[in-house]
């Protein structure tokens, strides 16, 4: 079995990312596929379009052998954290044999020498580095600066200070270089590959050709609910799905929906807002104050964000609250080494063989259905399948707002992983 890994949002599943996933089969030679995959709440903060298993189907149905969820603490942070965790979910496994991200820069070769520079940090960058911080440069400005006069001096990559901070600025390129530190952290086998990115950027918010970015079918999908305009960018499977969904009232999922749930956690919270992670430098009396004069979740957004202070970053921040997040369960499983189990959400008959696979090459636990966990006495797995739980059921209390009558509960404990022979 040569089996790869791929690291997915799929909100929703595209002719983008179907591209990527034949031709990280083909470049890889995989026999098999298996896709870690966010579950209802995801890395910019923002709930997932639909619930995790229909994602999850819709991959399988494009060709994904395998979907396991991201735990919620990784899924929701930085790329840091993010990147971390799903690498070190796939490396517990012991049989992933490599990882193919989508990447603008397209060369697996420098994001490569990036991440080795940033991971064993050499004295003489680290020096610079220093130097261009005390000169009064942000942070990234002077980690940027310090990389390309590491990587001129050592005549490491033919690259111009521009084109460096290109690549350090692109969204898919951060995350790479994320994924390649922790392989090394880890010392994992797995190997990384990348795949060049085509016709849209990651925020691009047009519909043009036949691939679009997901962010421009979010948008579409926040005011429309004819898919006729969307048919020619998702596949057959992932139109049919989202279709079915809709005609069934479970109509896609936005962050301004838990609004009233959020100001309400807020205004109750107030003395504990510093609790949460990414709560940090009083934002919190920030947020609290700005919460009684904002009619919506973007109006608060837009008055807290700051310089200092990204709209992604408050996005995250807010999300932290919601959930409950805390700088203490964060910070105790941010830096593991392996994980305590997979949730596994859909899957075909190279799917099970996977599974045979991993029972076989390691001695993780394999969730399939939550009445069947053996709760060991286990802090890490109890602290991370807290957050998968609370995640989804405050995701369904807006999921099924709709169909009230089909909500029996906390529904991780009734749904099972779809199985698609």
């Amino acid at each position: 079995m040569n089996l790869l890994g791929l690291i997915v949002e799929y909100n929703p599943f595209h002719n983008g990312h179907k591209y990527h996933l034949e031709k990280s089969k083909e470049k890889t030679k995989a026999t098999h596929t298996m896709a870690i995959m966010s579950g209802s709440f995801l890395q910019r903060g923002e709930p997932a379009l639909f619930d995790k298993y229909t994602r999850a189907e819709m991959a399988v149905k494009s060709g994904v052998d395998l979907v396991i969820e991201l735990p919620t603490l990784y899924a929701c942070q930085s790329a840091e954290i993010f990147s971390h965790g799903a690498i070190t979910t796939l490396n517990s496994l012991n049989c992933v044999n490599s990882v193919c991200f989508g990447s603008e820069e397209g060369s697996v070769e420098i994001l490569s020498t990036i991440a080795e520079i940033l991971v064993k940090e050499p004295k003489e960058f680290k020096s610079t580095l220093k130097k261009h911080l005390d000169d009064g440069h942000v942070f990234p400005a002077a980690r940027s600066k310090a990389l390309y006069e590491y990587i001129k001096t050592q005549n490491l990559l033919r690259l111009n200070e521009n084109k460096l901070q290109q690549i350090l600025n692109s969204s898919n390129n951060i995350l790479g270089i994320e994924y390649i530190k922790s392989l090394i952290k880890l010392n994992s086998t797995i190997k990384p590959y990348t795949i060049t990115r085509i016709a849209s950027e990651y925020n691009s918010s047009d519909i043009s050709s036949n691939i679009c970015s997901a962010t421009a079918i979010r948008n579409f999908l926040k005011d429309n609910t004819d898919l006729k305009h969307i048919e020619n960018v998702i596949p057959k499977t992932t139109f049919t799905e989202i279709s079915s969904r809709i005609d069934s009232n479970f109509t896609p999922v936005f962050d301004y929906m838990f609004y009233n749930i959020l100001s309400s956690i807020i205004i109750r919270d107030y003395e504990n807002l510093h609790s949460y992670f990414e709560v940090n430098e009083g934002i919190e009396n920030k947020i609290y104050s700005n919460i009684f004069t904002s009619s919506n979740l973007e109006e608060l957004i837009n008055s807290t964000k700051s310089k200092r202070y990204t709209m992604t970053k408050i996005k995250r921040t807010l999300n932290n609250i919601l959930l409950g997040i805390t700088k203490e369960d964060v910070i105790s499983v941010k830096d593991l080494n392996s994980v305590p189990y997979i949730r596994v959400l859909a899957f075909n008959s190279k799917g099970r063989e996977i599974i045979k696979e991993i029972k076989i090459s390691s001695d993780i636990e394999i969730i399939t259905k939550f009445s069947k966990i053996s709760y060991v006495d286990d802090s890490i797995f109890k602290t991370l399948i807290k957050y998968d739980l609370k995640s989804s059921n405050m995701y369904n209390l807006v999921y099924y707002k709709n169909n009230k009558h089909l909500l029996k509960g906390p529904m991780d404990y009734y749904l099972s992983p779809k199985y698609l022979p």
